[in-house]
């Protein structure tokens, strides 16, 4: 089975590496609750079953580290993974295997990612690590190593507990990257005022976050510093110069509203099902990270606008709800 390893919740990912370990080390590989790991996901202490090989395990203290990453594209050489700058993700590991090292906890270190491992990078990246750590054994396991241990052990996959409908939701980000890149360069759209004479044919925005669960607190920031602006994207959006970008939105629209009823459940808020697209569409690209705001906007307007999230009741859950939540106003004000 072919995985995706970018579209795992990182936590899927390090249960993935720690059952792989378990193959290829032993049975008691220790994997460590989520918080501050001290430089470590796992550890193992013994004789390794077959790595790097089985004719020359190695042994004694074997730390275990997963890095996850949403990027489709990552590499090991990547600078923010692997650079010499202070805010790479190698740069704030090495201190912590360096303090590990000095205790006398640790005599091998391996590094799972699911990022491209080249040649070269392997050699640059190990010798850095030995360097500035004192620690001579290291290896690095990039997606190409992990497509062999699978191959090799498919029941791993088993033992991680991962099932294609338990995986974060695969969201493409090039279309709406595209019209926030066209809308950030009319920036002037927010500064016009424009004449509400047509109406909106959809659910009233407080019956709809009674319906999705959205919270009242995010309701009010939504109304405080995005609706505003409502408005001018739909006039942007239906502009006849601009129908390409009407058809990218629609397009994300369903892809987006697809995955959230192939995803959420009665447990999840609505202020979760938007953080989470959020995080994913910025994490993704590196256009909607230089353009948080209108990522964030362009979200709450496809919410509004009624193209994700639910429209009208479905079930007795959401009658109840929203019978018992209208009840507890004396009056609810409409847009």
């Amino acid at each position: 089975m072919r995985i995706n390893y970018y579209d795992l919740y990182e936590h899927q990912f390090e249960n993935l590496v720690i059952a792989i370990c378990q193959k290829i080390l032993g049975i008691g590989v220790q994997g460590f609750s989520k918080g501050p790991d001290g430089g470590r996901d796992a550890i193992f202490k013994g004789t390794a079953n077959c790595f790097p090989s089985k004719n020359s395990p190695i042994r004694g203290k074997i730390i275990i580290q997963a890095k996850h990453t949403d990027d489709v594209a990552g590499k090991f050489s990547d600078s923010h993974f692997s650079g010499e700058i202070k805010s790479s993700t190698l740069s704030k590991e090495i201190p912590k295997i360096k303090r590990l090292r000095q205790k006398g906890e640790i005599d091998h270190y391996i590094l799972f990612s699911n990022r491209r491992l080249g040649g070269e990078a392997d050699s640059n990246i190990k010798k850095r690590i030995s360097d500035a750590t004192g620690v001579e054994s290291v290896y690095l396991i990039g997606s190409e190593g992990l497509d062999g241990y699978i191959k090799l052990y498919p029941e791993v996959i088993r033992i991680a507990d991962i099932h294609p409908f338990e995986t974060p939701l695969r969201i493409n980000p090039d279309d709406i990257a595209e019209i926030i890149i066209a809308i950030s360069k009319y920036s002037d759209i927010f500064k016009q005022a424009f004449e509400k004479d047509d109406p909106i044919m959809r659910v009233k925005f407080e019956s709809k976050n009674i319906i999705n669960h959205l919270s009242e607190e995010y309701v009010q920031i939504i109304k405080r510093d995005y609706m505003m602006n409502f408005y001018p994207v739909k006039k942007f959006l239906e502009h006849f110069e601009n129908r390409k970008y009407l058809d990218l939105y629609r397009n994300s629209a369903e892809d987006f509203n697809l995955q959230v009823i192939e995803h959420k459940r009665d447990y999840h808020t609505f202020d979760q099902v938007l953080n989470h697209l959020y995080d994913i569409l910025i994490n993704r690209d590196s256009d909607l990270r230089k353009n948080k705001k209108l990522t964030r906007l362009m979200l709450f307007y496809m919410y509004w606008n009624c193209d994700i999230g639910k429209e009208h009741i479905e079930d007795d859950k959401d009658e109840k709800r929203c019978l018992s939540q209208q009840n507890s106003h004396t009056q609810i004000k409409l847009l």
